[in-house]
Order: structure tokens, then sequence, then C-alpha cells
């Protein structure tokens, strides 16, 4: 039994990190590298391409091995794969492309902010580092008029921490200037803004777990209960919250436990309807699942942490063959 512990707790390891956008597998403890300050130019300049011999690359996404299941519907990629973590903006004009580089002496991490000639590039992170532990800039979203980007800086680590990470800040950088600023957060997890950029939702850091629904204009709160029949989920945690592209609806992923004091946690994906806060029960079992996207016609493509992905029915939990590519 104390073995099946150690596994189970060493397979939600590499679910934390398969969470957040670093390499998968552990590394070492944390050794903060400090940053070179951002030095935004008012006014935005081309950028010289030199060829070099090592190039930024998007960081690699290794996947463990896993022996297919009945339940397989996309198989996941080899290791080592190459992931390209970009995100464009809605107006396609723009590129927020983070990056990780091994080095024969270290590593290389970088964010690089781009419109489609690459005229103008800005770096609001590129540094060099080695030992265990880095920064990485992890993408959180675009302004729906596609001026700021939003990301924060995540401390990846050696050894176990939450699932889902508190967001206390995120960085805006203004595609326009070059410049960053910090915008405070709300306290919890999850963070994320519906489409019209009306109404940003998160998961408390308390018990009991609840989604809140945060008025930006009136800064009124709506909570909505997410475990209330769920025994023992008072170290819950939520995160990893979608919208529905009409924003009537969202997903988001819950643990049952920190993992790091108990393995045998249970993972949910619930769906919420912000009409009546009306909360389904679409997933419940021991593998972890995230949600990515939803489709027009109401389906929700999920990934689990070997990168197998579904479509599911986002009313009754159904799953369907995903995509390949």
């Amino acid at each position: 039994m104390h073995e099946n512990h150690i596994k189970k707790l060493g397979r939600h390891l590499c679910a934390i990190i398969f969470a957040l956008p670093v390499l998968a597998g552990c590394t070492g403890a944390p050794q903060i590298t400090s940053l070179p300050p951002s030095e935004p130019s008012s006014t935005p300049q081309a950028t010289a391409t030199t060829t070099r011999e090592m190039t930024a690359t998007p960081y690699i996404t290794l996947v463990p091995q896993y022996t297919p299941t009945p339940r397989l519907i996309t198989p996941a990629p080899p290791e080592g794969t190459f992931a390209n973590q970009s995100v464009v903006s809605p107006d396609g004009n723009w590129t927020a492309l983070p990056a990780f580089e091994t080095l024969p002496d270290g590593y290389r991490v970088s964010l690089r902010v781009f419109n489609k000639d690459e005229s103008v590039v800005w770096t609001p992170m590129d540094y060099k580092g080695d030992g265990l532990g880095y920064v990485f800039p992890m993408a959180k979203r675009w302004s729906a008029d596609s001026r700021y980007f939003y990301y924060v800086e995540s401390i990846a680590s050696d050894g176990c921490s939450e699932f889902f990470p508190t967001d206390q800040r995120w960085l805006q950088l203004d595609t326009q200037t070059g410049e960053v600023a910090t915008i405070e957060m709300a306290a919890g997890r999850g963070h994320a803004f519906s489409p019209d950029e009306k109404i940003q939702a998160y998961t408390t850091l308390s018990a009991p777990l609840a989604l809140v629904l945060l008025d930006i204009q009136t800064r009124t709160e709506q909570k909505v209960e997410l475990l209330p029949e769920v025994p023992d989920s008072k170290n819950a945690q939520g995160g990893n919250i979608v919208w529905s592209p009409d924003g009537k609806k969202l997903i988001l992923a819950i643990s049952s436990a920190n993992i790091c004091d108990n393995p045998e946690a249970t993972f949910y994906l619930m769906s919420v309807q912000l009409a009546d806060s009306k909360v389904r029960l679409l997933y419940q079992g021991e593998e972890y699942l995230r949600a990515l996207q939803w489709s027009n016609d109401d389906k929700v493509l999920v990934m689990d942490w070997n990168s197998r992905s579904w479509w599911m029915d986002a009313e009754t939990g159904e799953i369907t063959s995903a995509p390949l590519n």
C-alpha cells in the first residue's frame, strides 16, 4: 500500500508540472534567477535578426509513458515533442511566444511579443540561468482589443506544490509602448475574464470552495459553492477556468485536496451557468482533466496529463472523439 501511495504521488507531481506550462518531470530546489529589468521604449523599434547557432524554441513538453486503455481516443504525442505555446491576439496581428531553451551550460527563458512581420518585437523577459528552479512567463490572455497581453511569472521548482497556484498579480504588456504594468488580483486561484471583460471569475482560497464572479465595474461579488456535498473537502482547490464563447457558462477543474498532503485526491470537472448559478458535475475520478477550449456546439475540448484529449458535452459530460491536430 505504501508503494502504491508513492507511485500515485509521483503521478500527481507530474500532473502539477503538466498543469503549469513548464517542462514535465521534476526539477530541483528553487533558486529564482534575478530577472533583468525591462526597458521598453515609448517608440516601437524594429528588431534586427541575427543568425546564431542556437535559437530559442518553444519549451519542450515531456509526456510520461502510459498504457493505452479503452478510454483512449487521441494518442499522446511522443516524448520530447516541441509544443508551440504561442498565443495570438484576437485581431491576429500580434503573437506572444514564451520559450524555454536548453543550453550546454544551463538554460534560457524568454518571452517575445511581436507583430506579423516582426517589425516590432517586445521582449519583457529574456535571461539565462543554470541549476534547479527558474521563472517562466505563463501566458494568461489578450485583451479584447488586442492592445494588451497579460502573463504571470510562474516559479518552476522541485518538490510538491499547490495544484492550482495562487494568483496575486498579473503583468500587462502594452503593445503600443512596450511598457509593462503590474495588475493586482483579488486573492484566489484560476482568475479568468469573461469574453466581454465585464466579469472576472476565480476560486476561493479557503473552505468552503466557491467560485467567485466579480463584476469589474460595480466590484460586487457573487459566490457559487462548488462541493457542498463532498465530505472532507476543506483543502479542495479549483482553477483552470475556461469561459464559453457567449460568456453564459464556464468550466473549471477541481482537486478535492492538496496532493502534497493527500495523494488520494479526487478530481472534478464542473460547469457553472451564470444565469441561475446552476452547477453541473461533468467528471469525477482519479485522473486529472483540464478544459482547453469550447466549440460552437457547446462541447469542451478536455485533456488529461498524458495529453490524451476528448470532446466533452458541457451539459451531460458525454465524451466523443477529439481532433488529432
